[in-house]
């Protein structure tokens, strides 16, 4: 039997810069790796099987789940795994833009990798913000697709971090439709200003300085569509978080407190499903 902790992430700036040959969207992302958010458990078997619980929200998995996706698509190339049986303890449903299913599927890469299988070269096809998850570093300025990523140093246990999952769903593919119907293809920022931005960001961070809503193409598409983030944005503020927002294309919500300035945070906002602290 093995055990592996799944990691998630928040972004804390998210700007779309392009198109890339391959259609998807080029970005630009201040990636912060949170939790860890899931567990997973394997065991050699006689048949793949994934059990899925959900520990903390009543939510499910629509068709084939991330972890036999993933062992389709490397025993397509060759690689022979063997069979897998997999108990997945989620926190943190799909649609909440935390990349819970991406950190899924690091997981089980990562206990392929340790096993002696090639599969690292795999992460990107599989999921954005699965090459990040699957790294060791805590943060990263990810390019492209998600999947080109720079690395940065953060201060160990500097921040404690709110994340707030309300009870709406935000799939992926869908918000990045809605996102070019709202923007036309005509982005805010170029490559070099996003990037110049999120270092700007991450660097009065690392100060403790207080920065309020951190840049994020989808916060005026989803604020426009719940002004309940303002409550919630507000309630922040109140209790000295020094940035917030809204996580990928949504639909989470996030502050960071300086560490020594965190005395705990709760809501009583009726339309929220969870609150996690990390």
């Amino acid at each position: 039997m093995e055990f592996r902790n799944c990691w998630g992430k928040i972004n804390l700036s998210l700007r779309v810069v392009g198109r890339l040959q391959s259609g998807y969207h080029d970005l630009c992302s201040l990636f912060f790796k949170i939790g860890p958010i899931d567990c997973l458990t394997i065991n050699e078997s006689v048949a793949d099987n994934v059990k899925v619980i959900f520990s903390r929200t009543k939510s499910s998995i629509r068709g084939r789940n991330i972890l036999l996706k993933t062992l389709d698509k490397i025993r397509a190339a060759g690689i022979a795994i063997p069979l897998l049986d997999m108990r997945l303890e989620k926190r943190v449903p799909p649609g909440t833009g935390l990349g819970s299913g991406s950190g899924d599927a690091a997981a089980l890469l990562d206990y392929l990798a340790s096993a002696g299988y090639p599969v690292e070269r795999f992460a990107a096809e599989i999921g954005a913000d699965v090459p990040f998850l699957l790294s060791q570093a805590p943060v990263a300025l990810a390019r492209g697709a998600g999947e080109t990523l720079a690395p940065l140093q953060a201060p160990s246990a500097r921040w404690r971090v709110v994340v707030v999952i309300p009870a709406w769903r935000c799939v992926t593919a869908d918000m990045f439709v809605r996102l070019d119907e709202y923007f036309h293809d005509e982005w805010k920022s170029t490559s070099e200003r996003a990037r110049s931005e999120a270092c700007q960001v991450f660097d009065r961070l690392v100060r403790g300085e207080f920065c309020g809503l951190l840049p994020n193409d989808f916060s005026d598409l989803l604020l426009r569509e719940h002004g309940e983030y303002r409550a919630l944005f507000t309630d922040f503020y109140r209790t000295g978080a020094i940035a917030w927002g809204i996580s990928g294309s949504g639909s989470s919500a996030f502050a960071l407190w300086n560490k020594d300035d965190f005395c705990g945070f709760g809501t009583t906002l009726p339309w929220v499903d969870d609150v996690l602290i990390f």
